[in-house]
C-alpha cells in the first residue's frame, strides 16, 4: 500500500490534538452546558399556557450526519426525566445504536388530572387527591392537537414520534395507545398504574389487543419490584391483597399484549432490583434498544477480512438494504451517515482495499455534493493511490465549498511540489 505524505500525517495528527487545544480551561467558568431550552404554548383546550422543554441535538453534528429533521421523543413528566433520557440518546445516537431525536419534556400543571382517563370519587379512602382525576381525553387533545402541530412547527422534527410515560404516565401512554394509536409510533410505559379505575384499562385491552389495529405499533413495559418480600412472581399472580393490585394489573396486561393478535409489535421485562422509583431509568434504556432493533448498521467485519475480496458490490448493496430498511420504518429517506461512511472508507485504505475505498468515497459524494469533506476524504485517498493531479482536483473543490485550513495546506504542499 502507498503510504500518505510526511506533511499529511502531520496535519492529521494536528487535526486530532485540536479539540484538546481547544477545551476551555477553568478560567472559562462562565460558559454553560446547554443541553435544552425551555418553551411554551397556549393551549385553547386546557385553557392554560404550558411550558415544555426542549433538547435538540447537536446542530453541527447533526449537519455532519446529514441530518436537518429527526425523529422526537415525548416525555412525560419532562423535569424528572429529561436529563436521563438526553443523555442516553446521545451516546446511544453517537453509537449508531438508536437515532438521534429531539426531546420534548412535558412538565405537569394538575398531573392527576392531565394523566388520568377517568374520573373516580376516591383513592385508597382520600377523595382530595383524586378530586380533579378524569383529563385525561383533553389532555391527549392538547399533545395531539396543539403540542405537536406546535412543535413540528418550530423545530426540526419528523412525523415519526415516541411516547414516554412513568406511572400515571405509563397510564397515560397505554391509554392513548388504545384509543389513539396513530399519533405515535412507539410507547414506554413504565411501571404504569394499570390498577387505575378498578383495571380500566386492562379491560378495555380485552378486546381492543385483539384486532388487527396496531400493526407497525411497538409498545414496551418495563415492571417494578412492588411486592411484598414474601411474594414471588408466580404468587402474586394469585394475591388479591391491595398491596399487589399495582404489579397484578401490570402482568395481567402484559399477558393480554403477548397473547393478542393486534399486530403489536410488544416487549416487557421485569426489574427485580429495582422499586417504583428507581425503575424509570433503567427501563428507559432497554425501551430504546427494544424499539430500534433495526437501525443500527452491522455485519461489516467480514469485508475487511485478509481474504475478502477488493470488491464493493457487496458492501454497497448492504448498505442500500440496510437503509432501505430504515428508511420504511421511518416513512421517510434515510441516507447513510457521511461520517460513517467515511470512516469506512479510511479505514478500507488502511487494510489496502482501494477499490472499496473509493466506493466509500464515491458514496458519500454521491450522498452529500455540498459537503466539503467529502471532496477532502477523495482527495486524501488520490494521495494514497499517488494521483497527485486527482488529489489537487478534490482539494480545490473542497475549499471551494468550505474553507478549511488543514485541506489549504495539503492543496498548497501539492501544488508546492509540482513547481
Amino acid at each position: 500500500m502507498k503510504q500518505f505524505p510526511a506533511f499529511i500525517l502531520a496535519l492529521f495528527i494536528l487535526v486530532s490534538c485540536q479539540d484538546k487545544k481547544a477545551s476551555p480551561g477553568p478560567e472559562a467558568g462562565n460558559l454553560l452546558l446547554q443541553i435544552g431550552t425551555i418553551d411554551s404554548l397556549r393551549s385553547d383546550i386546557l385553557d392554560e399556557t404550558r411550558t415544555i422543554w426542549v433538547h435538540v441535538p447537536d446542530e453541527a453534528a447533526g449537519a455532519i450526519y446529514g441530518q436537518t429533521d429527526y425523529p422526537v421523543l415525548y416525555l412525560l413528566d419532562g423535569p424528572g426525566h429529561f436529563h436521563a433520557v438526553t443523555g442516553m440518546l446521545k451516546n446511544l445516537g453517537d453509537n449508531g445504536i438508536v437515532p438521534r431525536m429531539v426531546v420534548v419534556g412535558i412538565p405537569n400543571t394538575d398531573r392527576t388530572r392531565d394523566l388520568t382517563p377517568t374520573h373516580v370519587d376516591e383513592m385508597f379512602g382520600d377523595s382530595s387527591f383524586v378530586l380533579t382525576s378524569g383529563g385525561g381525553a383533553e389532555f391527549m387533545d392538547f399533545v395531539e392537537k396543539e403540542l405537536i402541530p406546535f412543535v413540528e412547527e418550530k423545530y426540526p422534527v419528523t412525523g415519526y414520534r415516541t411516547f414516554v410515560g412513568h406511572s400515571f404516565g405509563g397510564l397515560s401512554a397505554v391509554y392513548s395507545l388504545l384509543n389513539r394509536p396513530e399519533v405515535f409510533s412507539n410507547y414506554v410505559a413504565i411501571d404504569p398504574s394499570l390498577w387505575w379505575d378498578d383495571w380500566l384499562m386492562v379491560h378495555w385491552a380485552d378486546s381492543l389487543l385483539t384486532d388487527n389495529g396496531l400493526a407497525g405499533k411497538a409498545l414496551y413495559i418495563g415492571v417494578a419490584n412492588t411486592m411484598d418480600e414474601e411474594m414471588d412472581m408466580d404468587r402474586v399472580r394469585g394475591d388479591t391483597a391491595r398491596s399487589s393490585d399495582h404489579i397484578r394489573s401490570i402482568l395481567s396486561f402484559v399477558e393480554q399484549a403477548e397473547s393478542g393478535s393486534s399486530g403489536l409489535h410488544f416487549g416487557w421485562k421485569y426489574y427485580p432490583d429495582d422499586d417504583h422509583g428507581s425503575v424509570p431509568l433503567i427501563t428507559e434504556y432497554d425501551a430504546l434498544r427494544f424499539l430500534f432493533p433495526w437501525y443500527r448498521l452491522e455485519g461489516l467485519n467480514n469485508f475487511f477480512d485478509e481474504d475478502a475480496p477488493d470488491d464493493p458490490d457487496g458492501l454497497l448493496k448492504a448498505l442500500a438494504d440496510h437503509y432501505a430498511q430504515v428508511s420504511e420504518h421511518f416513512g421517510y429517506p434515510v441516507r447513510p451517515p457521511e461520517p460513517d461512511v467515511n470512516s469506512l472508507g479510511y479505514n478500507f485504505i488502511t487494510v489496502n482495499k482501494p477499490n472499496m475505498a473509493r466506493a466509500m468515497f464515491e458514496l458519500n459524494i454521491q450522498n452529500y455534493p455540498a459537503s466539503a469533506n467529502v471532496y477532502d476524504s477523495m482527495g486524501d485517498f488520490h494521495l494514497d493511490q499517488g494521483d497527485t493531479l486527482q488529489a489537487i482536483e478534490n482539494f480545490s473543490r473542497a475549499l471551494e465549498l468550505g474553507d478549511s485550513p488543514f485541506t489549504r495546506e495539503k492543496l498548497k504542499q501539492l501544488q508546492a511540489g509540482e513547481k
